[in-house]
């Protein structure tokens, strides 16, 4: 008899432990260990974790929080709850309360480098990528074959504008894991971001990451709209569109895919086309502040220049780091005789990413239309010395009489 009484406790012990990947079978046996009273704590916060690791794989994050916290509260001394529940909290994009749970997790195991990774991702999300590098920096010494956090390490460089040492740890990422398809999709956007802001390298070898990691995991349909607007970039507006149109054909509600497809349109010049792109990025996801960046280019082309710094204004509120912004709301500031506002945006884009060679131009050739000699010719050659191959700073220089 208690042979009989067993097989149907350890059969739910197992259906629950496989939760997280068969969570309509999982999921009701964890509820039978987590209901019965007669379970030891133990085995009930295991259910609870397991549970919840169920729960935040269908993203039903709320879910996942609640068990988490359940699990917590049998056991104030679970990293991995506090680990797991902040990884849950930062799927709702809630970075501060997942921050603390990581914390408190690191607090209880200093040496746990899976939650030193995951509030290095909620800091990025807090846009403070100094503390997101110290964090993955951290996870890098726990464990020096952590390809994930050489990847998260780079994303957080990346952000700074230090694309060269992004490309080296995304480098390391997919040395560690050569089929590490994240690895080299953040590759390809260190390497397209380099590219956009320093005009340094080309956009094939950005093309060339997002395809091999579309080769190794076809179903990142990030990877898609990110080729597709390197692709603009490289004026293959042919091969744009499609990688565009197979995001949304996949995901109808994906806010990238249509604005990967209006930047095609906008390098097609039909801005009315890119612009209703952008406005279908935006209504689904109104905090995507790239799209209001690129609706801002659009609305330029338009000769809207009023509604191009509104569009301005929202990407800087969303993201007061966004360097692109700053940059090309002084563009649009020159086009409305306003060149002191211009001069203070420009200024703003150099301070967040000092290797920034066009804010450099921009801003030199504003001085120069001031008649402020001194200061164009300084921003020239600092412009030079970033990227001595740069045109725009060398013919202005020599204009200048140098």
């Amino acid at each position: 008899m208690s042979l009989l009484l067993a097989m149907p406790v350890q059969a739910d012990r197992d259906g629950c432990a496989a939760s997280a990947d068969k969570p309509e079978v999982g999921g009701t046996a964890c509820s039978r260990i987590i209901d019965d009273a007669s379970e030891s704590v133990a085995a009930r916060v295991e259910a609870l974790k397991n549970r919840g690791r169920g729960s935040f794989n269908r993203k039903d994050f709320d879910r996942a929080i609640a068990d988490y916290g359940e699990a917590i509260k049998l056991n104030r001394k679970d990293a991995w709850a506090f680990a797991h529940r902040c990884e849950a909290y930062e799927g709702k994009e809630d970075h501060d309360a997942a921050v603390a749970d990581c914390t408190e997790a690191i607090r209880i195991d200093p040496g746990y480098g899976w939650a030193y990774n995951n509030r290095g991702v909620a800091y990025h999300g807090l846009h403070d990528y100094d503390a997101a590098l110290a964090d993955h920096a951290e996870a890098i010494g726990i464990d020096p074959k952590d390809a994930w956090a050489y990847a998260r390490h780079g994303m957080a460089w990346m952000e700074k504008g230090e694309f060269d040492q992004a490309v080296a740890d995304l480098t390391k990422a997919v040395t560690v894991d050569p089929k590490y398809a994240f690895g080299f999709g953040q590759r390809g956007q260190a390497l397209f971001r380099k590219r956009l802001i320093t005009k340094k390298g080309g956009w094939e070898p950005a093309i060339a990451d997002y395809g091999e990691a579309i080769r190794l995991d076809p179903n990142l349909v990030w990877l898609y709209s990110s080729r597709g607007v390197a692709y603009s970039n490289n004026f293959q507006y042919d091969l744009a569109v499609p990688d565009c149109s197979e995001v949304i054909k996949r995901e109808p509600n994906n806010s990238g895919g249509y604005n990967c497809l209006g930047v095609a349109y906008e390098g097609l010049k039909e801005y009315s086309r890119a612009i209703a792109g952008y406005n279908q990025s935006i209504s689904i996801n109104p905090r995507n502040g790239v799209a209001y960046w690129n609706r801002g280019n659009a609305n330029v082309g338009l000769r809207k220049i009023d509604d191009a710094i509104a569009d301005y204004d929202r990407a800087i509120a969303i993201n007061p780091k966004d360097f692109n912004a700053f940059n090309s709301r002084g563009k649009a500031y020159v086009l409305k005789n306003d060149r002191n506002h211009a001069i203070g945006d420009y200024t703003q884009a150099i301070q967040l990413n000092p290797s920034y060679v066009e804010a450099y131009n921009n801003r030199g050739l504003t001085y120069e239309a001031q008649h402020r000699r001194t200061d164009a010719i300084a921003d020239f050659r600092k412009a030079q010395s970033i990227d001595p191959a740069d045109q725009i700073s060398k013919q202005q220089l020599r204009v200048l009489g140098f």
